[in-house]
């Protein structure tokens, strides 16, 4: 079986590192060939290729031609790799008008936010992206997103979770903070790109709740696509907090850099107003530390399926300020940690990669 995966690949971008480590197990199976096809707005960004509707329209017939000799191809999707939500924008429809292959779209983000007449069209727009016929499934990280899915009209659901994956280096959280400097400290932390969506002036207004020794460490940077100015608008707030002392923002961290900060942290927050899932969180859980996170239905599905998570109410800081200080007894965050790691040894890529597998065979 030949799969032409077209995704974002080799880019600062969480879907591109998803896609990675899905191939890398998929090429395993002895019945399975993928060819990857880099597709999306970073990765043309990253070429120096100039961008616009016109453009773009001929780039993604560069890409269907690149799918002919496959027997299946399996999209990986997220608006802005089409161009967005404005109507007669995305590109999808258009992209998938000119493939003639059975199609698999992997569905990464659902966003009807905003005020009711933004909703209102990003809902009109999503409720027409998916109606082609080529479209033999769409997959589902999370039961949560395929309710949203099928409220927005499309039955032909299949829900593969996301799995946890395997960190590149294994430090108790000793080690790590030696190498960091960070001995002493309580380190509280907030893994992913900086956007709008993970609400982290909640933590800015837990801070000052939370015992002295604590450090509430920011481990990303802003995401490259994002231009609402959260990024900017988060580093003011942080310059003019009375504890700024207390704070640390890492920046954009290296891949040998990530499961450094990962390990050294204690315990993992994740304020978010709203999402569709987090492969971020996956990869916290890959090194067995608990999550403080809002209580949304996506958070509360892995909640309930890892038991290595507390929630709290979006947006209360001192509900999130109590829940993080119960974690700081060793006694409490060791039986999350112990939660998360028999989680993290279930739930693996390979068993993920044979569920998408098993659906492509579906298909042809």
């Amino acid at each position: 079986m030949q799969v032409a995966m077209v995704t974002s690949w080799r880019v600062r971008c969480g879907i591109a590192r998803y896609t990675e480590e899905l191939v890398a197990a998929l090429q395993q199976l002895p019945e399975c060939k993928v060819s990857v096809v880099p597709a999306g707005v970073q990765v043309w960004m990253e070429q120096q290729r100039p961008l616009g509707w016109w453009r773009e329209r001929k780039y993604w017939r560069e890409v269907a031609k690149a799918t002919r000799d496959a027997d299946l191809v399996h999209l990986q999707f997220a608006p802005h790799f089409f161009g967005g939500l404005k109507p007669f924008r995305n590109l999808l429809p258009f992209f998938l008008r000119q493939i003639d292959k059975p199609t698999i779209v992997t569905v990464h983000e659902v966003d009807i936010t905003g005020s009711p007449l933004i909703r209102l069209i990003k809902v009109w727009v999503q409720k027409r992206l998916f109606r082609s016929k080529r479209i033999s499934s769409l997959i589902a990280l999370s039961s949560f997103t395929a309710e949203q899915l099928k409220g927005l009209g499309h039955e032909r659901v299949t829900v593969i979770p996301m799995w946890v994956p395997k960190p590149k280096i294994s430090l108790s959280p000793e080690e790590a903070k030696q190498k960091l400097g960070l001995m002493g400290q309580f380190v509280v932390t907030a893994f992913g790109f900086i956007v709008p969506r993970r609400g982290y002036e909640t933590l800015l207004e837990a801070l000052p709740l939370l015992p002295e020794e604590t450090l509430l460490v920011f481990a990303g940077g802003p995401h490259p696509l994002d231009r609402t100015g959260y990024y900017a608008k988060l580093m003011a707030l942080i310059s003019e907090h009375p504890f700024r002392c207390r704070i640390h923002v890492t920046g954009y961290l290296p891949e040998q850099d990530v499961d450094l900060w990962l390990a050294a942290s204690d315990v993992f927050v994740a304020p978010f107003r709203y999402l569709s899932g987090s492969a971020s969180l996956m990869r916290v859980l890959a090194h067995h530390k608990p999550i403080v996170a809002s209580d949304l239905p996506p958070l509360r599905e892995l909640a309930e399926q890892s038991e290595a998570l507390i929630l709290a109410p979006v947006g209360d800081a001192i509900a999130f300020a109590e829940a993080i200080s119960r974690l700081r007894h060793l006694e409490e965050r060791r039986r999350y940690e112990l939660a998360a790691k028999n989680f993290a040894e279930l739930q693996t890529v390979q068993k993920v990669a044979l569920m998408n597998f098993r659906l492509y065979e579906t298909v042809l």
